[in-house]
């Protein structure tokens, strides 16, 4: 009775409902690859694999990020260009702080409205191509901000850009 209602409820929930049978009972499923093959499914929605679902994640998490530091820059740009002509003033770069703080807030609005359509995209084209694109965006927009910072020896800013990158560099590696 008890290998009917495991039969029964398998194919209900993974296909197969022979898969994990054997003469002695079931084999328990001890691992997500085990349990769903080479897809997973979160929600009801099926993915590729989970480096897929873990693309779309650092997407979301870099989308909150980058959108909202570039909606900052816009909507407070006067504080902020404030706050980058004294942050930048013994450096060469002080002629050049209004045109820099265009160029970082485009890269950054570019790079979150990017990955935004590559999220869409994951999900309608089944590829995270556009997620791809977005990274790669951000990548460079975090190296222009690194090397402002190192320029005007905020080593610590410096630092903290650090684990962004790496997130960034981490997508851009599962996808291969």
């Amino acid at each position: 009775m008890g290998k009917l209602i495991y039969i029964i409820l398998s194919s209900l929930s993974f296909g197969n409902p022979f898969a994990n049978l054997t003469v002695d009972g079931p084999i328990e499923p001890t691992s997500v690859e085990q349990l769903y093959g080479d897809r997973i499914e979160l929600l009801g929605i099926p993915f590729k694999d989970p480096l897929v679902l873990c693309q779309i994640f650092i997407a979301l998490f870099l989308i909150v990020v980058f959108l909202q530091s570039s909606m900052d820059k816009i909507f407070d740009r006067k504080n902020n260009l404030v706050f980058f002509e004294s942050h930048f003033s013994k450096t060469f770069l002080k002629y050049f702080v209004s045109y820099l703080l265009t160029i970082i807030t485009i890269l950054e609005m570019a790079g979150a409205a990017t990955l935004i359509f590559g999220v869409y995209y994951a999900f309608t084209a089944k590829t995270t191509l556009w997620i791809f694109y977005g990274f790669v965006i951000l990548a460079i927009t975090i190296i222009f901000l690194l090397f402002g910072q190192r320029l005007a020896k905020d080593y610590v800013s410096a630092a903290d850009l650090v684990p962004y990158f790496m997130l960034i560099m981490l997508g851009i590696m599962s996808m291969y």
